[in-house]
């Protein structure tokens, strides 16, 4: 039977159990562990004092909100760092929250992508102040506004993944124009089998599946390839029925003037010629014959080329989507047809020249028009059929390469403008609903990031291998913990939480910096270690397999505990990683002395009695009451009755 006890990180009951008393089961030493400043204050300076107070040995500046950030003196940076080396604090740096794919309230564009980096890298010049060592990691969130899918546990009975996308946006890369899309099932003609049971359809059969809803079911993958075949159909649609509009302008006008089908008038409309093959003047012409109605056959035709030069243009518009958003093997098609239509296309100019500098109009230039552009369009649908140019793309997927190049160019520009002595950045991973919410998200934008890096080193004569290296070094993941418990609200488990660490932690050099916060899986709360249900334990075992857990930073992000409680977390972090006081791992343990203020039993404990501040004066009132500072009081907690 355990006894009971009041106090709330207590660790002083003795038990066989070595992890009893340590509240995460994980033990830390002190020295690794650290707290942010406000947020919401300018003055990073003053939270440093405090953090010095507090015994911290880790802090971080936070400059989240961009214009208070920008609130922040030069010369407070120079007195943060002074201060820091003074009492031997490792600083790290959480910059301002902005998009490093460039989205904002009103979408995305590439403006907002390259402002974003400008600022993001004014960041990285006033925060080299505190450590120019190229030890100082600088963390950026990986996303402050690109959308993110959201995901849930597979069902095995469907032979579904481990993660499956409930609902997702897509984002047309051309216009910025975002469409959600879901996973869904839908009523088909075709599947009469499951319009009252559900299923799924194998190889063009049904399997019926008990307690499936019914109707075909719709990825919400399959749903940007449908939006994506829709958007190019209606591509092809608009050039066809433009040419066809301009055919039945012109009508049987082509057929009355046949004779001047290699034909030129002049602009002032007194000379007609036939031109050869090479646009060279071959004969003159009789003008048209007014009696039967030449003159209105040519006016149809002239009229007709408006809307053929709108064909024309749609035309090219659609083929440079199909050119752009297509596969090598379509570009090399469409490479050919380009070469085709632009020889072809001088035969159809509707402006030539007449004798030496005389200009004049074909006047059969729309009617060839026509019949190139309605080739040239049937040639273009053999080329992307069976798979539409890709103009609409997973926001995730469209974000992580826009985000990418930011910290690609991020890492270029501090190591051109400090070189060896560049700071690390450390991209945070974000939460459900929010891109880059999974391992192999942030996985996949620090490799590409790295790779755009690499490409700007090699670019400057350095040795491929050397620039891999030293990306590898100068950019990864911060691994908030607490973001990442946020899985649980869609059905994931807690081995479900440890395994996502598993996946980061596997590149070994792929996490640089730790932020230690806790939550129950449904909101960002930001408590400390130990106040949810954030697997602690497991997942710093599992980051220590990579070798370089002591090279992490370790930032307790509580918020939540600071707004709600009015108080510093540093003390209880200290507790629920079971932090030796004296010495790395060495009892007496801080989650012991967490209960000097006095559990209902205990009165004020024995490892720093009150007399002790009598004997040593008021110069310890300022400290903390955990770190030795003046007690208050000495009445109980509960009652207000005298400690015996």
């Amino acid at each position: 039977m355990v006894e009971s006890y009041e106090g709330f990180y207590a660790g002083s009951v003795s038990a066989l159990s070595p992890e009893y008393g340590n509240l995460t089961g994980y033990k830390m030493s002190a020295a690794q562990l650290g707290f942010p400043g406000s947020p919401q204050t300018a003055n990073q300076l003053q939270d440093v004092v405090n953090a010095i107070k507090h015994g911290t040995k880790a802090f971080e500046v936070t400059l989240l909100q961009p214009d208070v950030a920008e609130t922040i003196p030069k010369q407070h940076f120079q007195e943060m760092r002074a201060l820091m080396k003074l009492t031997g604090v490792k600083p790290s740096v959480h910059g301002p929250l902005l998009d490093a794919a460039g989205f904002g309230e009103k979408g995305w564009s590439q403006e907002a992508r390259a402002d974003n980096e400008r600022r993001m890298f004014d960041t990285i010049k006033k925060a080299q102040v505190l450590d120019p060592s190229g030890n100082l990691p600088i963390v950026f969130h990986s996303t402050n506004g690109a959308p993110g899918a959201e995901w849930r546990p597979g069902d095995k009975r469907l032979g579904e993944d481990k993660f499956v996308m409930e609902k997702g946006t897509a984002i047309n890369q051309e216009t910025g124009q975002m469409t959600e899309v879901r996973r869904e099932y839908k009523f088909r003609p075709e599947y009469p089998e499951l319009l009252e049971k559900g299923g799924v359809v194998e190889k063009g059969k049904v399997r019926h599946i008990e307690g499936l809803q019914a109707g075909k079911l719709f990825s919400a993958e399959k749903s940007i390839e449908s939006i994506n075949n829709g958007d190019w159909e209606n591509k092809l649609v608009e050039v066809a029925q433009m040419s066809k509009h301009a055919g039945e302008i012109m009508g049987a006008a082509p057929l009355n003037l046949g004779e001047y089908e290699n034909a030129a008038i002049s602009l002032d409309g007194k000379r007609i010629v036939e031109l050869d093959g090479k646009g060279n003047v071959k004969k003159e012409l009789l003008m048209f014959d007014e009696s039967s109605g030449q003159v209105g056959h040519y006016n149809q035709i002239k009229k007709a080329g408006v809307f053929m030069e709108n064909a024309e243009l749609a035309f090219v518009g659609a083929f440079g989507q199909a050119y752009r958003y297509g596969t090598e093997d379509q570009k090399r098609a469409l490479k050919d047809l380009s070469e085709r239509y632009s020889k072809a296309l001088g035969a159809v100019s509707e402006h030539v020249s007449i004798g030496d500098k005389e200009v004049g109009v074909n006047i059969w230039s729309p009617v060839k028009k026509q019949k190139l552009i309605d080739q040239s369009l049937e040639e273009l649908k053999h080329i992307t059929m069976g798979r539409s140019p890709q103009v609409f793309k997973l926001s995730e997927d469209f974000a992580m390469d826009k985000a990418a190049k930011t910290f690609g160019n991020l890492a270029a520009k501090s190591y051109d403008e400090f070189e060896d002595k560049a700071p690390i950045l450390a991209i945070e991973n974000m939460y459900q609903g929010m891109a880059f919410s999974r391992a192999e998200d942030m996985r996949d934008l620090v490799k590409k990031s790295r790779d755009n890096f690499v490409v700007h080193l090699v670019e400057k004569g350095m040795d491929e291998k050397k620039a891999e290296k030293l990306a590898e070094k100068k950019l990864g993941v911060t691994w908030d913990v607490g973001h990442l418990n946020i899985m649980r609200k869609k059905g994931f488990t807690e081995k479900d939480v440890i395994e996502q660490t598993k996946i980061i932690a596997k590149d070994k050099t792929m996490v640089k910096h730790i932020h230690l916060t806790d939550n129950f899986g449904y909101a960002d709360t930001h408590l400390v270690p130990g106040m949810g249900n954030v697997p602690f334990k497991e997942i710093m075992e599992e980051l220590e397999k990579t070798g370089r857990f002591d090279e992490m930073r370790k930032i307790t992000e509580a918020g939540g505990m600071i707004q709600h409680f009015k108080k510093l977390p540093h003390s209880m972090t200290l507790a629920a990683m079971g932090s030796g006081i004296y010495g790395m791992k060495a009892a007496p343990y801080w989650s012991q002395a967490i209960d000097i203020q006095g559990a209902y039993f205990g009165g004020y404990g024995t490892l720093n009695p009150q007399t002790h501040h009598t004997y040593f004066g008021a110069g310890f009132t300022t400290m903390p009451v955990e770190l030795g500072g003046q007690m208050a009081g000495g009445q109980s907690r509960f009652g207000g009755a005298p400690m015996a």
